[in-house]
């Protein structure tokens, strides 16, 4: 036999025999020892490894015991002739038969957004460096460690933070449910995926924004469902435009487009409803950061002015709190609540009962209303600020488009500057803003980049700013 890499570290923790043990299987798993190959005899190991007589015979006892090793007295021991390896490592492929849902979900995967770390200008991301920790960790920090709070979590979510997530609604967003009607998931995504499987079947059609939110996207063609693009302009998403194909879903982002920002007007809306009227269809309404409106005229929700029919309301705390918590909410009209409960709770997408409780403490007392008052004066002044530094050191390089609404805006570019180049340059300079054009998928793309304003403050925004500047050609 070769040494073939047998081992033995004596500064370890582990006893000589085990790692001596461990050593001899792992040569013969890797195929350095094959089967029928003759070892070293135990007193030719002990030499070579300067170890005890005893520290090797308890090795190789236990490695014949486990079948890797046998003797043949008189001749000596070998790797066990019964002891077949499949194949070296790294050598063959395993072949895996993979569903036809798993393959679309593959298939799927190149269209969602990863903007990468948090980063000056990235949008989406609210100001993480004044997240209230300390009332929140007080809300923690008095939670109920009962039996009952530690049981498994109620499968809708806890009651306490659906009464206030209920409360909330009605006050600010005109959407009056019981909390029966809600259900807590773990983020936006997983409540657009429950209530794809839930309402879509394969080749069922979905109409989406474009521009629009390429996770939603995702999700849908993930259930095998047909995208048809819904155009978007300056008034949001037009149902003129709708095609006279029934469609099964309508996604929407109507208080503020992503990502054009646009605001959905009254009068599409209304259209929007009796369009979904007439061709039988749910609506399903990303209100995502609808608590920061700058105008001080929010425009009501789908939901309200449906009455609740026909439209599921998605609501998320990343945009208002912080990604990390990983909670949204789903409004359910009353006829999907038992699909989509059960829907949810066989998919295990069920959210830490202990975070939940925390954030209701943090509603009752008041603090997230607080927060979101403060919030929306900082957001202000980091979107004057923003915009205002980006004319002054650009001139007219940059158009500001801005909606007054949500944690970004858009930043036109001059025909001559490419939107995709211009992103890419920014970011290896350390400040990401994501190129317009990557959001259209079926009609002709503008060209313009996404300027996240809440996250950065303005020492920080000043320096991306003149990071942006140097990025334009000369």
């Amino acid at each position: 036999m070769s040494r073939a890499g047998i081992l033995v570290n004596r500064k370890l923790d582990v006893p000589l025999h085990r790692q001596l043990a461990a050593s001899i299987r792992d040569a013969i798993l890797a195929g350095r020892l094959r089967a029928g190959e003759r070892l070293l005899s135990s007193r030719e190991l002990q030499q070579h490894l300067g170890l005890s007589r005893n520290t090797v015979v308890e090795a190789l006892e236990q490695l014949h015991a486990e079948g890797f090793l046998q003797t043949v007295r008189g001749v000596g021991t070998f790797v066990s002739e019964n002891f077949q390896r499949s194949a070296a490592p790294g050598k063959t492929r395993v072949r895996v038969a993979t569903s036809a849902a798993s393959k679309a979900y593959l298939a799927a995967l190149p269209l969602t957004d990863s903007l990468g770390p948090v980063a000056p200008f990235r949008p989406g991301v609210p100001a993480l460096d004044l997240f209230p920790a300390a009332q929140f960790k007080r809300c923690f920090h008095t939670e109920d460690w009962s039996a009952d709070r530690l049981d498994e979590p109620h499968s809708l979510g806890l009651p306490a933070l659906r009464e206030a997530i209920a409360r909330r609604l009605k006050q600010t967003r005109g959407v009056a449910c019981d909390p029966a009607q809600i259900l807590i998931t773990c983020g936006a995504q997983a409540a657009l995926d429950v209530v794809a499987t839930v309402l879509l079947r394969p080749r069922d059609c979905v109409l989406v924004e474009d521009p629009g939110f390429p996770n939603a996207r995702a999700v849908f063609a993930a259930r095998e469902a047909v995208a048809v693009p819904g155009r978007v302009d300056r008034d949001g998403v037009d149902p003129s435009l709708f095609p006279r194909k029934a469609a099964r879903l309508v996604y929407v982002t109507p208080s503020h487009q992503y990502p054009s920002g646009a605001m959905l007007s009254l009068e599409r809306r209304l259209a929007l409803l009796r369009w979904a009227e007439k061709h039988d269809a749910w609506i399903l309404e990303d209100d995502y950061d609808s608590e920061f409106n700058y105008t001080g005229r929010p425009q009501p929700a789908l939901h309200g002015l449906a009455g609740g029919r026909r439209v599921l309301y998605l609501g998320t705390m990343s945009k208002v709190l912080s990604p990390a918590l990983r909670i949204a909410f789903l409004v359910v009209p009353p006829e999907l609540r038992r699909p989509i409960e059960a829907a949810h709770r066989v998919s295990g997408n069920v959210q830490n009962t202990i975070v939940q409780a925390a954030l209701a403490r943090f509603m009752d007392a008041g603090y997230f209303a607080r927060h979101i008052a403060k919030m929306r004066k900082v957001y202000d002044e980091r979107r004057r600020f923003v915009a205002a530094s980006l004319g002054s050191v650009a001139g007219d390089s940059f158009r500001i488009r801005d909606s007054l609404a949500g944690l970004h805006f858009i930043a036109e570019l001059p025909a001559g500057i490419p939107d995709v180049s211009f992103s890419a340059a920014a970011r290896k300079r350390g400040v990401i803003v994501p190129p317009l054009s990557r959001y259209y998928w079926a009609t002709r793309p503008e060209n313009g980049i996404l300027v996240g304003f809440a996250a950065t403050p303005p020492a920080k925004a000043r320096a991306a700013v003149a990071t942006l500047a140097a990025c334009l050609p000369r």
